[in-house]
């Protein structure tokens, strides 16, 4: 008799469809290794998987991590940041290169980590037509005409501030207060937000969030990564209300759709008549919250601390500043063509960006592949400009290392193109880098106005980043000497 053993299929088949798909992927691999193994890519150092040289990079001064690859490599080579396998582009050539070719060779491209902290459906994640858009929107409250606006508010907030926090002080640390000063602003005159408790919660989710997007992308717990995660989803939970009540003043018209830019983003609607989606506001405002914080106190900080160490340059800005009080009658405000005429003082804030770039440069993505000065770069890499390629070269500055206010004379038309980029460039430079130069300037103005000098308490108190944006280290602190 015979026994008939019957097999169960499934499992056989199972197994054949896991190896035919175990087939496909190493073919897949091996196909693609090949074609890498061919592709002529630029010499650098990848790190160690995930992780890269994120470590590295966020663990000493931007200048160094590229300067020492540069030397290295030469001026164009491949690292590992924040997740993605990255090039760099160095020099003017580099640069050009990046800012001129977006939405043809390269798009705007954040890692996906930073992305998802800072706003996916944010100005920054938008690309041709839709970022267009979105800018059309901004423009309306960053643009010239709304600067204009901004000057009484902006300078009356300023003064009362130094009346509050400055005056009558003997010695102040600087940096805790340019933070609140300066996000103090931000949330009043872009989203109406003036209570204090609120600004000050709302300030430190920013930070807990901006101090995420520089780290190693592992959401495990107790990891910046993790804790800005958390922190961006309290914020959207705040600005959520905030615009729910602001919806309501608007049907009430208890608030108009031109106040601030919320107002602006709430009522928006684009050539089709399309508003923006409550998801692309929400991303919106965390974004210019970030992008107005951080880069000006970094800056405004630290062009008291050079000016400090370069008393003559600060006398010639506290000259420029009287001959315009000078010619104010009693009561009378500063202008628009008041700023205009700081060219001084301007210059004093150029050169501090040069020293001390607020932004490391910014990310792109290759659409096709590239073929740049002998090799190429794969489709789909991240490709990076930075600023510390040029700035602090003396091959585009003379005395790269010395604070000379003086090279950027005749509106900058002594610097070379494309070696000095503290806001970017291109269809992606920094959309409100005015309100932020206005900003500044005010603040100096009213400081030179309320006090004749004043002397810092650690004159070699040490600049570091973390890895940015760069800032004194200990808060910078300064004794203060009242105008008579």
């Amino acid at each position: 008799m015979e026994t008939f053993i019957q097999l169960d299929s499934s499992p056989v088949l199972l197994s054949l469809a896991l190896t035919a798909i175990l087939g496909i992927i190493l073919a897949l691999l091996c196909i693609r290794y090949k074609h890498r193994s061919l592709l002529k890519l630029p010499p650098g150092n990848l790190g160690f998987p995930l992780i890269g040289e994120t470590i590295p990079f966020a663990s000493q001064a931007p200048e160094k991590f590229f300067s020492e690859r540069e030397k290295r490599f030469g001026p164009v080579f491949v690292t590992s940041l924040i997740g993605h396998p990255t090039v760099v582009l160095c020099g003017p050539s580099g640069n050009r290169f990046l800012l001129s070719n977006e939405d043809k060779l390269v798009q705007m491209s954040l890692p996906n980590s930073t992305m998802r902290l800072l706003g996916q459906d944010s100005l920054l994640g938008k690309r041709g037509n839709e970022h267009r858009i979105v800018r059309t929107a901004l423009a309306r409250c960053l643009g010239p005409q709304a600067l204009q606006n901004y000057i009484p508010k902006m300078s009356s907030e300023i003064q009362n501030h130094i009346n509050k926090k400055w005056k009558g002080k003997d010695e102040v640390k600087v940096l805790p207060l340019m933070r609140g000063l300066i996000f103090s602003i931000a949330t009043s005159l872009f989203f109406g937000i003036n209570d204090e408790h609120q600004q000050e919660r709302l300030r430190k989710l920013v930070e807990t969030v901006g101090v995420g997007t520089m780290g190693v992308p592992l959401a495990l717990p107790g990891t910046a990564f993790r804790k800005a995660r958390e922190a961006r989803s309290k914020l959207d939970e705040i600005i959520f209300s905030v615009m729910k009540t602001r919806r309501s003043d608007l049907l009430s018209g208890t608030a108009s759709s031109d106040q601030d830019l919320l107002s602006v983003l709430l009522t928006f609607k684009d050539e089709r008549g399309k508003p923006f989606p409550d998801n692309e506001i929400l991303d919106n405002v965390s974004n210019i919250l970030h992008a107005s914080y951080d880069t000006t106190i970094s800056t405004l900080t630290l062009v008291f601390k050079l000016m400090a160490s370069n008393p003559e340059c600060y006398e010639k800005v506290v000259q420029e500043q009287l001959g315009i009080l000078g010619n104010k009658k009693d009561g009378e405000e500063i202008s628009w063509m008041d700023l205009k005429s700081m060219k001084y003082t301007w210059q004093v804030v150029q050169e501090t960006l040069r020293l001390y770039p607020s932004i490391f440069g910014s990310f792109r993505q290759a659409i096709t592949d590239i073929h740049y000065n002998g090799y190429i770069i794969p489709k789909g890499w991240k490709l990076l400009w930075t600023p510390y390629t040029t700035h602090p070269k003396e091959t585009y500055f003379s005395e790269p290392e010395k604070f000379l206010p003086s090279r950027f004379d005749q509106e900058g038309k002594l610097v070379a193109p494309y070696t000095f980029l503290p806001f970017g460039g291109g269809q992606r430079s920094c959309v409100g880098w005015e309100f932020s130069k206005m900003e500044i300037l005010l603040f100096v103005h009213h400081f030179v106005k309320t006090f004749s000098s004043y002397t810092p308490v650690d004159p070699d108190e040490k600049i570091s980043g973390d890895p940015l944006p760069p800032l004194p280290s200990k808060g910078f602190s300064i004794k203060l000497f009242p105008r008579p």
